[in-house]
Order: C-alpha cells, then sequence, then structure tokens
C-alpha cells in the first residue's frame, strides 16, 4: 500500500526530482570536463531560464556530479555579500580542514612527577584574497578542483560578479583546477552580462535549458512512479503528459498530487491524473504567474492582455493598432517580453505567449492592471488535455 509521505516527486523549487530527464547531455559533457583539464569550455558555464524550467535543480546535479569526482564544491547565491562569504567562510574552512593549523606545541618535558610544558603558537595566516585562496585551496587539492555555484544570479550584485568574474578568469590563465557555474532567470543574466567588467563571462557556455519534449515529460511520471512501486495506465500517463506541457515543475506538481490522491491503490487511476490536474493549473497561478507577472512594467502587462486575446499567435501588427503606437516603440516591449521568457516569435509578424497556461490565468485574473495569457503551442507537443470542471477539486 502506498502512502502520502511515499511520493518520488518534488514539486518545492530547487527540490531534486527522482530523474532529471531531458538533461543527460549537460550533465555527461561537464563531468567530462572535469576529466579533460583546464582547457574544456563546460567548466565555465551559465544556467538561464524561465522559472520553473529546473535551473537550481540542474545545479544540484552538477555539484553531485563534481562531488563523485572529489571535487570541492562551493555553494552559493547571489545575494549581497556572496563574495566575502565564498572568501572568508567557505574556502577558509575548506582549508583550515585540509591543512589544519596547531594551536599548540611542546616546549618542555621531564619524568614522572614533572610536568610538561606547552605554548599556544599562533595559527597560519594565510592570505585572505579570493586570489590567493583560491591558489592555497587549488595546491591543496590537487589533482582534485574546486567547483563554484552561483544561483539567482542578477544585477543586484553586479560589482561582487565583476570582481568574481575577474579572479575566475586569473584562475584559468594559471591552469588552476577550477570550474563555475551561474544560473538565473534568463533575463536577469542577460542584464548582468550587459556589464562592461563581464566580457569574461560573456563567453560562458550556455547549454540551453527549456521545456520538455513529450518522451523526456513521460520518463519524468512514468519511472518514478514505477520505481516506487506502482503503476499508471496509458490513458492516465498521457492525460498526465499532456497537461504537464512539457513544463519541468508541473511534471513534479502533477505527479506529485496525482499520487496522494488516491495512496491505498496500486494503480494511480485517470481521476488521479484529472484531479492532480484542477489543482495543478491554480497553483501555477500563484507560483509562478504571479511571480513572472510581477517583473514586468504596466506596458509589458497591456501588451500581454491584448495577446490574450487571440487563441492563438498574435500579429504583432494588431498589438501596435490596438495601443496606438509606431512600431519602434513597440519593438522595445516586444524584446523585452522575449528576454524575459514571457513571449516566443511564432513566425514573421506573429508572437505567442511562452508559459503553459498563463493565457487562463489571465484571462481569470483581468483587472484593472490588463495583464492576460495564453499556453505557447508547440507543434512537438500534443495538446494539454480539457479541464473537467464538472468535478470537485
Amino acid at each position: 500500500m502506498a502512502r502520502t509521505n511515499d511520493s518520488p516527486f518534488r514539486a518545492g523549487f530547487g527540490k531534486t526530482p527522482p530523474m532529471l530527464a531531458g538533461r543527460d547531455s549537460i550533465l555527461d559533457d561537464f563531468s567530462a570536463s572535469l576529466a579533460e583539464g583546464t582547457w574544456s569550455t563546460e567548466r565555465t558555464m551559465l544556467i538561464e531560464g524561465l522559472r520553473g524550467v529546473g535551473k537550481t535543480v540542474l545545479l544540484n546535479a552538477l555539484e553531485d556530479a563534481a562531488r563523485e569526482r572529489g571535487w570541492l564544491v562551493v555553494s552559493e547565491t547571489a545575494t549581497p555579500g556572496f563574495l566575502d562569504r565564498i572568501t572568508h567562510g567557505h574556502l577558509q574552512r575548506a582549508i583550515d580542514q585540509l591543512d589544519p593549523p596547531a594551536t599548540r606545541r611542546l616546549t618542555g618535558g621531564g619524568t614522572a612527577g614533572v610536568s610538561i610544558t606547552t605554548e599556544t603558537v599562533s595559527p597560519r595566516q594565510y592570505p585572505t584574497t579570493l586570489r590567493d585562496q583560491l591558489t592555497t585551496l587549488a595546491n591543496l587539492l590537487t589533482p582534485r578542483g574546486i567547483l563554484i555555484t552561483l544561483d539567482e544570479i542578477n544585477g543586484a550584485t553586479i560589482d561582487e560578479l565583476a570582481d568574481f568574474a575577474a579572479e575566475h578568469q586569473h584562475a584559468i590563465r594559471n591552469d588552476q583546477e577550477i570550474a563555475f557555474v551561474g544560473a538565473g532567470l534568463r533575463n536577469a543574466i542577460r542584464d548582468a552580462l550587459s556589464h562592461r567588467s563581464l566580457t569574461f563571462l560573456r563567453r560562458s557556455l550556455r547549454p540551453p535549458i527549456d521545456f520538455l519534449d513529450y518522451d523526456d515529460a513521460t520518463d519524468a511520471l512514468r519511472i518514478p512512479i514505477l520505481d516506487r512501486g506502482r503503476t499508471i495506465g496509458d490513458a492516465a500517463l498521457d492525460y498526465a503528459v499532456r497537461a504537464t506541457q512539457g513544463y519541468p515543475f508541473l511534471a513534479q506538481l502533477i505527479g506529485d498530487l496525482a499520487w496522494k490522491q488516491s495512496p491505498d491503490q496500486t494503480e494511480i487511476s485517470l481521476d488521479d491524473v484529472k484531479h492532480a490536474y484542477r489543482r495543478a493549473r491554480r497553483t501555477m497561478g500563484s507560483n509562478i504567474h504571479e511571480p513572472s507577472l510581477s517583473d514586468l512594467s504596466h506596458t509589458d502587462r497591456t501588451v500581454l492582455a491584448h495577446m490574450a486575446a487571440d487563441d492563438g499567435p498574435t500579429a504583432v501588427s494588431d498589438v501596435r493598432e490596438a495601443l496606438g503606437v509606431t512600431a519602434q516603440y513597440l519593438n522595445v516591449y516586444r524584446q523585452r517580453l522575449i528576454d524575459a521568457g514571457m513571449i516566443v516569435p511564432a513566425g514573421r509578424g506573429m508572437v505567442d505567449i511562452a508559459m503553459p497556461y498563463l493565457r487562463e490565468y489571465l484571462r481569470d485574473h483581468i483587472v484593472s492592471d490588463a495583464t492576460v495569457n495564453r499556453a505557447m503551442s508547440r507543434t512537438s507537443f500534443p495538446p494539454p488535455p480539457a479541464l473537467d470542471e464538472e468535478s470537485s477539486a
């Protein structure tokens, strides 16, 4: 008998799922780079994408790959002070563990009844700049290396990021075994890379991390269910996969909710999946759509509102006419929405909303802000199932 707390799915942000579907090539290339040497381009990587596509999860997996090879992993978030935390926290603790400083030494001894004398010895004073810390630690770790990861990269700590990039570049020039992987929202990373001091990071490998295709989404749902000892029929599995629209967060959320719906049953049924789908759509609104829309300007949201009135891709000329603006003016906001991952080009002169179920959310919440929604149509992925409104949630 299954129990609700047996769920193999991890629907929370940044939680590693039981199976990291669709990211094998990135993991394989990174693991190979740790063995190939300091010249490998995969040793400096930036992971960018929409909310919920698994950026932090992939970051966790890359860290695990480094640990498996015996590398030291320094994991940080790009909040103010991260450079000091890396330098005087993570790296200093690692140096002290690998080369503990003596605190006392013997100065005298004697026979029975005669006390032994010692004196306090000051700990070794290592240089505490980031450059010197990295050099000291790299030498202590040879032939292993250091992986530094930085999540949630943004423009708020641009000066620290620039200082870090300069020291990382110096380490690479000196053939030190040091790798770096950063992650963040697509528009936040692009804004950060526009800084003139981050030329080096602009050359980072930026592997594509986006929606899953149908087969990968199927594996992400089916394999954890079978591995945990339950089953799911073909119809229920197809419904669940189409409901995810290839969105990794939805794959974990729908899988988790369907698992918990009838925990005393061996098979996860179509009704279980339909119930999970309804609940997941509401969670998408509060956890994904609301935060994404809050990052946008009023004009950005107005553009989305007009796009949401269509059931498919929207002609840019129609939006321009509705807003009464010039093509040059509208193109600024079109590009901003593309950079933010909210819309995608959909053919000549056409754009479409990128996030699954954003159109439905915006239509339900079209208040004074004129925010609207549309799920991107992907020819490689079947359309989502119809939402059964008659059944209770």
